[in-house]
């Protein structure tokens, strides 16, 4: 989790239920604390504990699996299953041929999805991704599988 928590600033993160596992000295860190990136790792950690407290994360979630369903329930000539949980989705599409050819396309038209494993669709928007971003995301896709 470290990628998310630091917001593009560099930091390590170490996350366990134990207690008292180091001493002072016992463990350095390429990227460990220091003033940039606790402050960046800080207010993102506030930034998300805000979405989630507010509901808004919840909304997001609900508004992108929607659009997600929709979506896959009007080409089900390409993609066999939905698979994933959250934000953290993915397509299983029928061909690699055309899993290629919809991300080359879908970069064509503006919009980022990346390849999982050896026939999934990956989305993996960030948790502060507006409505109006979704809407655009998904019109771009629609038009990406549309000129394939």
């Amino acid at each position: 989790m470290a990628k998310g928590v630091g917001s593009g600033v560099p930091i390590g993160v170490v996350m366990t239920t134990h207690k008292d596992i180091f001493s002072p000295g016992d463990h350095g860190s390429t990227f460990g604390g220091n003033y940039l990136s606790t402050a960046s790792a800080l207010e993102a950690c506030t930034i998300l504990d805000e979405l989630k407290n507010s509901g808004a994360l919840d909304e997001t979630l609900i508004y992108f699996e929607e659009k997600l369903k929709y979506f896959y329930e009007n080409h089900k000539d390409i993609f066999s299953s939905l698979v994933g949980l959250g934000l953290m989705r993915g397509l299983r599409v029928k061909d690699n041929e055309t899993l290629m050819n919809i991300i080359k396309e879908s970069f064509n038209c503006g919009v980022l999805v990346l390849k999982a494993g050896k026939n999934t669709l990956r989305f993996l928007p960030p948790l502060t991704i507006t409505k109006i971003e979704i809407d655009e995301g998904f019109e771009r896709l629609e038009k990406a599988v549309e000129n394939i």
